[in-house]
């Protein structure tokens, strides 16, 4: 059972893309870059990570599900 190529290399840019987007949104909290009080920056932190994960979730779902060149 082989991964096809373009199957793993979507699921590749789609986790990279939100540990990005994690990080980023990491930053921007630490840092107090945006006027937020302690209740916003738990909000956006909880979206985040939860959207985040869910997208890393359904990418590695997409890749088991359409990588598998076999169909017999």
């Amino acid at each position: 059972m082989a991964m096809r190529p373009e199957v793993r290399r979507r699921t590749i840019v789609i986790i990279v893309f939100c540990l990005a987007q994690w990080f980023f949104m990491r930053y921007i909290l630490a840092n107090g870059l945006f006027n937020m009080d302690t209740h916003e920056r738990i909000l956006y932190f909880c979206v985040s990570s939860l959207a985040g994960a869910l997208l890393i979730f359904i990418s590695l779902i997409y890749m088991v599900l359409k990588g598998n060149t076999d169909h017999n």
